[in-house]
């Protein structure tokens, strides 16, 4: 058994008060608990943090190959750019998290360096069988707010929750669910999801959607982070129940730590993502469509980063219709349509629609700025609208001069290729931003406001509509957003 210096090694908290046999049942519960999950130590390396030498010798016994102890104190001291040749463990357990937590989310770097493929990472609390009269009364405020606080965090670090009991918690990679053997995998995925409404207030379900997921594609420069800080707040600030929903902003390639810091702010989700196509800058958006997450959730929206949320749109979305509104105008014309059609053989559709500002008539073409799907619709529609979109990138030359289009085209296409149950979006859902004046916009008090490039250095949204709601919705967001700015 390797142990660092004794001084590093806590004994179980207040142990003044558990006599010897109480404290020998609490550390024999938290290695059933170990066991339970890990299913056999043989063989494997372990890191045991803030425990006594006793629970390394219960170890050893159990078939661990090699112990380690020390403090969470020390741990916290590591090098945070350790090597890929440091010391690395099958299984990190963590004693007495009670009063961690904070300092637990800042060693994930470390955790995540030191944890093996296929990895366990156990914790317990105090509040066990044996203890919980002691301790839930010396702590019982935290202890309520604590399963939901540990999900959080490990699910932003990609961990999900396979076993909970008692105060001991058991927590893997959700990457490497795929890698356990049936039927664990599915225990441990059926174990998150039933887990998702009860601990995380960001996860319950929202009316009669169900769990909402909320997310947008953003570069990494000035204007863009602007308008995706602008979006979040909005979100938070006047989404009424939907500002619940989880968000994930997926910033293309690489993104600034101070623009993640700010996102961190609103417990934003944050995913780096490749480039879809260098040619083609709007079409990064369907990167958001391929995260994995999207499995945990009902309905999934997305947002252009240049729209902001200034009311509740959940009144607005159906949970069983894939919804979208109409472009404003033909940016893609029917003659090009028409070409588009012959080339992927497929039956030209009647212009049945009318664009929401120009009033033509149109084919179904709706603007891809805000789309909202049930999960299960998406999972058929996405690879159809994935693969058009990159066989025209490739075949840029059908688009004409209207290549900057090619996502709502394929959009189009992959809806006439494989139609689904489709609900068109009011225009308050997605409120384009314009200076013209029409009985459409005068009457429209938006929830969903497409301001495109209409602000300012400093994110303020310019007030040229000529709807008055709108006006006075813009306002608020201004008011609110100079109220929270340096």
């Amino acid at each position: 058994m390797i142990y660092s210096d004794t001084q590093l090694l806590n004994r179980i908290p207040d142990n003044n008060q558990l006599n010897k046999d109480q404290n020998h049942i609490y550390l024999k519960e938290t290695l059933d608990l170990t066991l339970s999950i890990v299913s056999n130590l043989r063989g494997k390396n372990i890191l045991a943090i803030n425990f006594c030498e006793n629970f390394g010798s219960m170890l050893l016994s159990a078939g661990a190959k090699n112990v380690q102890g020390e403090s969470f104190q020390s741990f916290e001291l590591k090098d945070s750019s350790i090597q890929t040749d440091q010391q690395t463990w099958d299984v990190i357990i963590i004693n007495y998290v009670f009063d961690m937590i904070p300092k637990l989310e800042n060693s994930f770097d470390i955790i995540k360096k030191i944890l093996r493929p296929g990895g366990y990472i156990i914790l317990n609390t105090p509040y066990s069988s044996n203890t919980k009269d002691i301790f839930n009364k010396k702590f019982p405020p935290f202890y309520n707010k604590m399963p939901g606080n540990l999900f959080e965090i490990f699910f932003k670090q990609d961990f999900i929750c396979a076993k909970e009991k008692k105060g001991f918690y058991g927590f893997v990679r959700r990457s490497d669910i795929k890698h356990y053997a049936a039927p664990k995998n599915k225990l441990y995925l059926d174990k998150y999801l039933s887990s998702l409404p009860k601990s995380n207030s960001h996860q319950e379900s929202v009316q009669g959607t169900g769990r909402l997921m909320i997310g947008c594609v953003t570069e990494n420069n000035p204007k863009y982070q602007r308008q995706t800080l602008n979006l979040v707040q909005s979100i938070r600030w006047f989404g009424g129940n939907s500002s619940k929903a989880d968000i994930y902003v997926c910033i293309v390639e690489r993104a600034d730590d101070d623009f993640l810091k700010e996102l961190k702010k609103f417990g934003v989700f944050v995913r780096i993502v490749k480039r879809f196509n260098q040619n083609h800058p709007q079409s990064n958006k369907l990167r958001f469509f391929e995260l994995p997450e999207i499995d945990f959730y009902d309905i999934i929206m997305f947002l252009d980063c240049d729209t902001i949320i200034v009311q509740d749109p959940l009144n607005y979305i159906d949970g069983k219709n894939f919804q979208a509104e109409i472009a404003a105008g033909a940016t893609v014309p029917h003659e090009v349509f028409k070409d588009l059609f012959d080339h992927y053989h497929l039956k030209m559709p009647d212009r049945s629609y009318t664009t929401a500002l120009s009033r033509a008539p149109t084919i179904w073409y709706c603007n891809a700025g805000v789309l909202i799907f049930p999960k299960e619709i998406l999972k058929s529609f996405f690879p159809v609208w994935r693969n058009y979109t990159e066989d025209l990138i490739k075949n840029k030359h059908l688009l004409k001069d209207y290549f900057q289009f090619c996502e709502q085209a394929s959009l189009t296409l992959s809806f006439v290729k494989n139609p689904v149950s489709f609900k068109k979006l009011p225009m308050k859902m997605n409120f384009p931003l314009v200076g013209r004046s029409s009985l459409a916009i005068q009457q429209c008090d938006p929830v969903i406001i497409h301001y495109h490039h209409r602000s300012d250095e400093s994110g303020l949204i310019h007030n040229v509509t000529k709807s008055p709601y709108a006006r006075i919705r813009i306002q608020e967001f201004n008011n609110m957003l100079k109220k929270v700015s340096p």
